[in-house]
């Protein structure tokens, strides 16, 4: 309750969670409050000035930009959470088994992960669509299958510290069951920093999302995604550089409130890392 107090008194993390909760709720609210449709293609108004009827102008198709960009916060911002919310499960549930377990079980997901790790990120996404072919649905199973070892790495390593305490000792000598050990001891206690981690990583998951579909192999034309709206630009970015403007402008508001929300969080989550 006191750390909730102190993020509520945050002005930057308050902010930020606004500015986030606010783009979830015009994703959510977006086919009642976008003007147009997002994927009728109107020639006659290609790239329409912005005006009081178009608040962002119109693109090569004459299709409405703020409309479009009220419906790719479901492509990108919501897309993202999903993945966060599948890797954070996997991540999780792995992390906490090698952790409390050890042994050799320890040792075969421990090595597992560090052939995992051992692959750049964004080459080992790259190669995973490359091989089950273009398409959201790949590009985040890629996200996931790149991110859960680290997550299972990092909460191993929390479930390790935590496990040598002295309530959770007791608890085993007298016999406790080890979900009730995991569900009433070691989950409250890794949850502040997985919260911090997650937060974090949405920024990482959008860009990668936002990457792969303005490079053709994430979302496909004509649903409306950040990333793929800046494809579409980039054409014409000298002659019309509005048409960047907007898309790029989402996902940098959307990423920074994220990351920023992770720093707030984290010095508040956890005194002993804040930054000077």
């Amino acid at each position: 309750m006191n750390q909730l107090k102190q993020l509520f008194k945050n002005k930057i993390a308050l902010c930020c969670l606004t500015i986030i909760g606010v783009i979830i709720v015009l994703g959510i609210l977006a086919p009642y409050i976008a003007p147009f449709d997002p994927n009728k293609v109107r020639i006659v108004r290609k790239y329409a000035a912005v005006s009081a009827q178009h608040w962002f102008g119109c693109d090569h198709l004459g299709r409405d930009i703020f409309s479009r960009l009220l419906y790719g916060i479901r492509s990108t911002l919501f897309l993202s959470i999903l993945t966060m919310a599948i890797t954070i499960v996997i991540g999780t549930i792995i992390g906490l088994i090698s952790g409390y377990n050890r042994g050799k079980l320890d040792e075969c997901i421990m090595r597992l992960c560090d052939i995992m790790l051992s692959f750049p990120s964004q080459v080992m996404i790259l190669a995973i669509v490359g091989v089950l072919g273009v398409g959201i649905e790949n590009v985040i199973i890629a996200n996931i299958v790149v991110k859960w070892a680290w997550y299972s790495r990092m909460i191993r390593s929390s479930v390790i510290k935590y496990s040598r305490k002295n309530y959770i000792l007791f608890s085993r000598t007298i016999g406790a069951p080890h979900f009730f050990i995991i569900r009433r001891h070691l989950l409250p206690n890794i949850m502040s920093e997985l919260v911090v981690l997650a937060t974090l990583d949405t920024g990482w998951v959008i860009l990668n999302i936002s990457a792969l579909s303005f490079i053709g192999l994430g979302v496909q034309a004509p649903t409306a995604e950040w990333g793929l709206m800046l494809s579409e630009a980039k054409n014409v970015m000298i002659q019309h550089p509005m048409q960047m403007v907007f898309p790029g402008m989402a996902i940098l508001i959307v990423v920074a409130a994220f990351n920023m929300l992770g720093d707030c969080l984290r010095d508040i989550l956890d005194p002993k890392e804040k930054t000077a």
